[in-house]
């Protein structure tokens, strides 16, 4: 049984418990971007990515979380809330940023957040769940208004659509041509609203991955983001022709099939559930993972 199947039938199973305000501290929950079993680097060359082994380099990494929760040792659920630290995280809602705003990651901060910390009680933690995207209904408000981790337009696609859940923007090498763009824009789709609202009232595609991963502890492990599982069932050297360059989360572009197996999602041209995790834990001192 795969580690994620294992882990979303432990926080299935698990009893959910809501801890009293007075009783929290705050627990960081570290993450790494990897691509394969390099450490990801803005202006890097990867080679041998997805099915055309593609040298790629990219010029931004970065995606939102809420709905944290951690699963005690003896396999309680233990609802967290986000610790609020301008400009990364509110009290509901965390950006995970791995690029720096150099070389070729030159439109983004140089500030990083490679992690994101959590209000709850003091514990033997065996695992996290959390859920990628911005929820319902704080995603589609005007961008103008929200505060960060909210406020940044590189991350909002329309005021129907709302954000980019998760933003990876890179080039792919092709050995006969030019470098060409190929990004990953991850949101909500298919968003309509009733004849006058302010607001889209539902989306036929939330595009919210779920993740449950167990055998983590926060205080020994970190959780890997790993650009080359998520583009492992992906050829980063072509593009279906007319449709937004990449994925775009159109559930007709072909090019999301393998990324949104990845991510857990369903799509028309999803790769199956034997597509590499995205996500994985590992020891924060060594490169194996845990699996």
């Amino acid at each position: 049984m795969s580690l994620v199947v294992m882990a979303a039938a432990l926080f299935a199973a698990a009893p959910s418990v809501t801890p009293s305000a007075d009783s929290l501290t705050p627990i960081t929950i570290r993450m790494q971007a990897m691509v394969g079993n390099t450490p990801f680097q803005c202006g890097k060359e990867y080679p041998g990515i997805g099915t055309s082994g593609a040298t790629i380099t990219a010029s931004d990494f970065r995606f939102y979380v809420h709905n944290v929760r951690l699963v005690t040792a003896r396999g309680d659920t233990v609802r967290a809330a986000m610790a609020p630290q301008s400009p990364w995280q509110d009290r509901e809602i965390a950006l995970v940023d791995f690029e720096n705003g150099a070389a070729t990651c030159a439109n983004g901060t140089p500030e990083m957040h490679p992690e994101f910390t959590v209000l709850a009680p003091a514990g033997d933690y065996q695992g996290v769940a959390f859920t990628v995207g911005v929820p319902f209904a704080r995603n589609h408000s005007d961008m103008a208004t929200q505060g960060p981790p909210l406020s940044l337009s590189r991350l909002f696609w329309s005021w129907n659509a709302g954000y980019k859940f998760l933003r990876v923007d890179m080039r792919a090498t092709r050995p006969d041509s030019a470098a060409t763009a190929w990004v990953i824009h991850l949101g909500s789709t298919g968003c309509t609203g009733a004849p006058g609202a302010k607001a889209p009232t539902s989306c036929t595609h939330g595009n919210r991955p779920e993740i449950a991963l167990s055998g983590f502890n926060p205080t020994r492990d970190v959780i890997v983001a790993d650009l080359g599982a998520l583009l492992s069932r992906s050829d980063v050297r072509r593009n279906q022709p007319q449709t937004a360059m990449g994925c775009m989360a159109a559930p007709n572009d072909a090019d999301c099939g393998g990324l949104f197996a990845s991510l857990g999602l369903t799509h028309p041209n999803t790769t199956g559930a034997d597509t590499p995790k995205f996500f994985r834990v590992e020891r924060a001192t060594a490169t194996s993972s845990s699996r």
